[in-house]
């Protein structure tokens, strides 16, 4: 499935590094927004979803000492951090003499906390680590990347870009101001679907615990623990009483290129769910299809892609560029290297229109980035999320893992999209009680082209009129 994490969306690249870092072919941007439910992790974020990966888990935000004075958990993080680098790269790392000497603090505070704590079981050597290490991630500020995952995150990561999960089938978002966990969208086909879950829902109860005021992860721990019939409650728009659905999760193969073709104007509505194993050729195929039922024109519909695996969207780009660079790689000295195109093209000449969102993150990115600085397509839509680093995965000895952005990623003309997001060149909102209406709800409803302007989606129409008018 997807990986809409907070975006948590992420870029891995395929190659493996030498020694230990295992390299993540998996991309979840994972934002704060999505999260697809999975076996172990139900919910997993546009992404900032962002990669295929070779034996790791997935983020999870260190939230463990809650039983240990502040003093106290501050003085684990130090420790572990140091611990956990000098075991990771002490034998192929040089540390400085700075590195070396908060090293050393680290340690001595574990041995403190470990000889001395009076409270022996609250002393948990699993949540100490995991926190300490959730906590050095969170520190370098790398929005939606560089993160920490578990085992079970490993595994949910894994099963998602392979395009089938266990889950319920919807993506979280989260509202900061409101601190409420949000229901992005729901997959075709999926339990959440057919139970009734609609884009927007906040997530307020599960099974009768309330889950007020708790972040992504908090939810997604909660989600991930139950089995069989599971009662979520949720606050709907416009709605002013909850309403409490009952939702079973189930084995999801999800969909993730989907093609509505718009006879009467001649556009191939193509949606990009996210940026899983064997997308590009997904996409390619689409066109091909769209291309023999009359196509002339299309829109790649990137909202709420949480991204994916770099090769897919370095193909993916490919296909509609003949020559030039999808991305610039930019690594801590400062220096730049491109990365060309493939050469291998299906369509260099049809008017191409890019919708996306602020879910809209990584690999997504990548590709509205590529195609837009080749001069091969328009964005429409609002800015997309702001993801830029490229990912490398390091297990950890139990199975976990840290993701670490090891490399900026540029767009082909220099622009740097970490935190800022790429901005469209037609800014269309999209008004707020009006759902998205993708390429599957199309084709569900076998909607006519008038159909499809009246549902409303300012977006979609605004990029139809564009594409009947170039």
């Amino acid at each position: 499935m997807s990986n809409y994490d907070d975006p948590r969306w992420y870029e891995e690249q395929n190659t493996m590094p030498p020694k230990s870092p295992v390299s993540n072919s998996n991309g979840s941007l994972q934002q704060s927004f999505e999260h697809a439910l999975t076996e172990d992790d139900d919910v997993y974020p546009h992404r900032q979803r962002q990669q295929q990966v070779a034996a790791t888990p997935k983020k999870r935000p260190g939230r463990f000492l809650g039983q240990f004075l502040a003093v106290t958990a501050l003085v684990v993080i130090a420790f572990f951090g140091g611990w956990f680098s000098n075991q990771l790269f002490g034998n192929s790392f040089n540390q400085n003499d700075q590195s070396r000497s908060y090293s050393q603090l680290i340690q001595q505070a574990w041995t403190t906390i470990d000889q001395h704590y009076v409270d022996r079981k609250a002393v948990d050597y699993k949540k100490m680590s995991y926190s300490a290490i959730s906590s050095m991630v969170d520190s370098l500020h790398d929005k939606g990347h560089t993160r920490f995952l578990t085992p079970q995150d490993v595994k949910a990561e894994n099963q998602q870009l392979q395009g089938t999960y266990k889950g319920f089938g919807f993506y979280l978002s989260y509202d900061a101001q409101k601190k409420q966990v949000i229901i992005a969208s729901t997959l075709s086909g999926s339990p959440a679907e057919k139970a009734g879950f609609k884009r927007g829902d906040a997530i307020i109860a599960v099974d009768g615990q309330d889950v007020k005021g708790k972040d992504i992860p908090g939810v997604s721990a909660i989600l991930s623990s139950k089995s069989g019939d599971t009662a979520i409650t949720v606050q709907r728009v416009g709605v002013e009483q909850p309403i409490t659905i009952h939702v079973t999760r189930a084995e999801i193969k999800v969909q993730n290129v989907i093609l509505h073709y718009i006879p009467e104007s001649h556009i191939a509505h193509i949606q990009v769910v996210q940026f899983a194993t064997g997308v590009s050729g997904q996409v390619r195929d689409a066109l091909t299809q769209a291309k023999k039922l009359g196509a002339k024109k299309i829109i790649l519909d990137l909202r709420d892609n949480p991204g994916g695996i770099l090769d897919e969207a370095i193909n993916m780009a490919s296909a509609f560029v003949p020559k030039g660079n999808v991305l610039l790689e930019q690594d801590s000295t400062g220096q730049q290297t491109g990365v060309s195109v493939t050469g291998d093209t299906v369509n260099t000449t049809d008017t191409i229109v890019i919708l996306t969102n602020g879910n809209s993150a990584s690999a997504a990115e990548i590709v509205s980035g590529a195609l837009h600085d080749n001069g091969r397509a328009i964005i429409i839509g609002t800015k997309t999320y702001g993801t830029g680093t490229v990912l490398m995965q390091y297990p950890l000895a139990d199975g976990s893992a840290i993701l670490v952005g090891t490399q900026e990623w540029l767009t082909p003309k220099g622009a740097f999209i970490r935190d800022k997001g790429i901005s469209p060149d037609i800014q269309v909102e999209l008004a707020k009680n009006i759902p998205m209406l993708t390429a599957a709800d199309a084709n569900a409803g076998n909607l006519t082209e008038d159909q499809i302007i009246k549902s409303g989606d300012t977006q979609l129409n605004a990029a139809i009129e564009y594409l009947k008018a170039h």
